[in-house]
């Protein structure tokens, strides 16, 4: 019981660690106000004729335009950030597919595995110990 106790924390720490996402997903919202630009952008070109070319804003159309390509920017953050979550859910749904198939076997310590893993671990004190990992990652342990 106590080996599925800590998959499932495992599990929940890997998937706190990996699901976490800042933004929120309003790009309905931002393909409304595309759209209400276009329309209105629109309704403005088919306003001018030759009598009314004077009062054409330009500004107002540049603005527009502006902000029109803002939220096509924004846009395409979130496809991409979208595009992101997806991938990091795939890898956890295939770390939990992983963890649940090491339900079934029990759990030793393999000096093997350690010795490929670790670069060495010094004795700093009495009361504290660093070990250091072939990549380069260090960690200072109190006894």
């Amino acid at each position: 019981m106590k080996k599925q106790d800590i998959m499932k924390i495992l599990k929940l720490h890997i998937g706190m660690v990996l699901n976490k996402s800042d933004t929120i997903d309003n790009s309905l919202d931002i393909k409304m106000r595309i759209a209400e630009i276009d329309a209105e952008f629109t309704a403005m070109l088919k306003a001018v004729s030759a009598e009314t070319a004077e009062d054409f804003d330009e500004n107002r159309v540049k603005g527009l335009m502006e902000e029109k390509s803002e939220q096509q920017q924004r846009l395409s953050e979130l496809a991409s950030e979208k595009e992101k979550h997806e991938s990091i859910q795939s890898r956890l749904d295939y770390m939990y597919l992983i963890l649940d198939g090491l339900k079934n076997h029990p759990i030793n310590y393999d000096d093997s595995i350690v010795r490929h893993l670790l670069e060495c671990v010094v004795v700093e004190s009495k009361n504290k110990i660093k070990v250091v990992f072939k990549d380069g990652y260090e960690i200072e342990q109190e006894m």
